[in-house]
C-alpha cells in the first residue's frame, strides 16, 4: 500500500485521551456481527467508555473497538518499548490489546492479553502475532509502521484456547489514556 507520512513517536507521548483535540484517531466498534454473530458494543470517544453485551449466539462471542484510520500517517515507535493504558471498570476481566503494523484488512494482529486494572502495560516484545485469533509464526513486528490499535473482549483467548477470565453478558471498560513508554 501507499506509505503515508511517518511520524516519530517518543516515550511518554499520549496517543489518545477522551475528548482531546490532539487525538488523530477515534475508536469505533468492531463486533462479531462482522462474522454473523449477535454481540454488540458502542464507544463514546468523549468519555472513553466502551460498553456492550457479548453473546455466543450464531457462533459469535466477541466485541471490539478499533482506531479509525490514521490520516495518512504511520507511527514510528522505534524508540518505544510499548503502550500503556489507563483504564477504569472492566471488572478485572481479560481483554486483548492489538497493535497493527499493516493496513491490510486481515493483516497480522500483534496481540497481548491483559486483565483490566487501572494501569496496564503492553510491552511490544511480548506481543503474539495472530490472524483471526490463531497464532502465526516467523513474523517480526514493524516498529516503524504502527497504523492501528484495537481492544477486544472475547470468549476466545490466544492460540485457540478459551478465555478463562471472560463472561457472557454486559461489560464496560473505560479507556482514559493511551500513551507510549
Amino acid at each position: 500500500g501507499k506509505k503515508g507520512i511517518r511520524r516519530k513517536v517518543s516515550p511518554g507521548e499520549i496517543l489518545w485521551t477522551p475528548s482531546s483535540t490532539e487525538n488523530f484517531f477515534s475508536f469505533a466498534p468492531l463486533d462479531d456481527v462482522v462474522m454473523g454473530g449477535a454481540s454488540s458494543s458502542s464507544v463514546d470517544n468523549n468519555t472513553g467508555m466502551w460498553t456492550g453485551t457479548v453473546t455466543d449466539a450464531n457462533n459469535g462471542g466477541f466485541v471490539g473497538i478499533r482506531s479509525t484510520p490514521f490520516q495518512n500517517v504511520s507511527l514510528d515507535m522505534t524508540g518505544c518499548k510499548g503502550v500503556e493504558l489507563r483504564l477504569r471498570k472492566g471488572d478485572g476481566k481479560r481483554f486483548k490489546f492489538v497493535v497493527r503494523d499493516s493496513t491490510e484488512f486481515n493483516g497480522i494482529c500483534w496481540t497481548t492479553e491483559f486483565d483490566a486494572k487501572t494501569g496496564t502495560s503492553i510491552p511490544f516484545a511480548k506481543q503474539v502475532p495472530t490472524i483471526f485469533a490463531n497464532n502465526v509464526s516467523g513474523k517480526t513486528f514493524d516498529y516503524e509502521n504502527v497504523v492501528g490499535f484495537q481492544v477486544a473482549y472475547s470468549k476466545f483467548g490466544l492460540g485457540g484456547q478459551l478465555n478463562k477470565n471472560f463472561q457472557l453478558g454486559d461489560f464496560a471498560l473505560q479507556i482514559l489514556e493511551l500513551r507510549v513508554y
